[in-house]
């Protein structure tokens, strides 16, 4: 998200693997069509940490672990752990700049209720309904 010129896109990004849970898995498959091998619906989705070295929507509330980037057919997936990236799944209301971010349970971020967290609102675009996040 460039915003006034600034663009802070993939600064710091650390991408690592992580085994889908059953969930996440579930989704893929219930996605999965024709001619779609159900990849998309969970690609730029928010996650959280569901077990040991395993992600998935997690429940509303949950910690933001990262954003998955690939989902591959074994059931593993590469996901944003660090660095700046953008969400386009924002859930209620948009963040404030500054706002500590969790998951809903359903792939997107929304303002956590109790102001902790490893990921921070840094940029806030209303016009798309989109948020930069930094996730430390």
């Amino acid at each position: 998200m460039s915003r006034g010129g600034v663009d802070f896109e993939g600064i710091g990004a650390r991408y690592s693997t992580y085994k889908a849970n059953a969930a996440l898995v579930s989704a893929v498959a219930t996605a999965k069509g024709w001619e779609d091998d159900g990849k998309d619906a969970v690609v730029g989705k928010a996650v959280t940490l569901t077990g040991d070295a395993e992600a998935g929507f997690g429940s509303d509330g949950d910690p933001l672990l990262g954003k998955v980037l690939q989902y591959e057919d074994d059931g593993y997936m590469s996901v944003q752990d660090a660095g700046y990236t953008e969400f386009d799944g924002v859930s209620g209301s948009l963040p404030d700049v500054g706002a500590y971010l969790v998951v809903d349970g359903s792939g997107a971020v929304k303002a956590s209720a109790g102001a902790t967290g490893p990921a921070k609102a840094v940029s806030v675009d209303e016009d798309n309904l989109k948020v930069m996040v930094l996730i430390c």
